[in-house]
This record gives structure tokens, sequence and C-alpha cells, in this order.
């Protein structure tokens, strides 16, 4: 991305924070360098992630809201990464899946089941590679 506003630089600087750098990194690097991937990266950065700059909310609390809306919206794949993004700003294992039954209650067990699935395999890659080298996205 080049000729970036003052807003996109803002997202990419939010995101480093949030998904940690070698999550960003492996976000950045699994990029196509074609113009609609182009154009999402700038619109998620300029759009989605200089919003977590304001106040009000924490990123381990963003991370426990996002968590919800993705298991309520059934996007695994988008889930992966979020997990790990949560697992980086300090939520343990345990507050996810608090997170999950409570998002059951209300997205049903369906739902809950499937994101479990996607939690399970996450926490059993982190303890697999022992803290050294983070889970693919794959």
């Amino acid at each position: 991305m080049e000729n970036l506003t003052e807003k996109q630089l803002l997202g990419l600087k939010m995101m480093n924070g949030f998904f940690g750098e070698d999550l960003f990194n492996e976000l950045r690097e699994a990029s196509r360098d074609d113009l609609p991937s182009k154009v999402r990266s700038e619109y998620i950065a300029e759009t989605c992630f200089s919003s977590y700059a304001r106040p009000g909310l924490t990123f381990q609390q963003r991370s426990l809201m996002n968590i919800g809306m993705l298991i309520a919206l059934n996007r695994g794949p988008e889930l992966r990464i979020h997990i790990k993004a949560a697992l980086n700003n300090g939520l343990s294992e345990e507050q996810i899946i608090e997170a999950y039954r409570h998002a059951m209650v209300h997205c049903g067990v369906p739902a809950g089941r499937d994101a479990l699935s996607v939690a399970s395999e996450i926490f059993n890659e982190k303890k697999t590679s022992k803290g050294t080298e983070r889970a693919k996205l794959t």
C-alpha cells in the first residue's frame, strides 16, 4: 500500500497493536498483490481498524465483541484470526470459552459448536507450537 491517508496509517498501527506484530505481518504477507486485494486492505485499515483508536473499549473488550459477532455470523476463517488476536490481547483460553458459552445462548448451539471447533484448533496449534511459532492462518 502506497500513498496512504492518515486514517489508513492509523488503522495499520491499530492492526499491528491488536493482532500483534507476528500475526499482523502474516496477514499482510497473505494478502495478494492485485487491485481488489489492495482496495480491500486499504478499506479495512481506514474504515475498520482506525476506529480501534477510539476511547471506551480496550483491545480485550473489542476481541470479545468480535468473537461474539463472528460466532453469530458463522464466519469461521475470520474467527480463527480473531481468536489469535484475543490471545495476543491477553485473553485466556478460559475467557474465550466463556465468550463462546455466552454466545451460544443467543446464537444457538449449532453456531457455538462450530465456533468451538475453531477455538479448539487454535488452542491445540498454540500448544503444539510451544509458543515459539505462531499457528498459520490456513
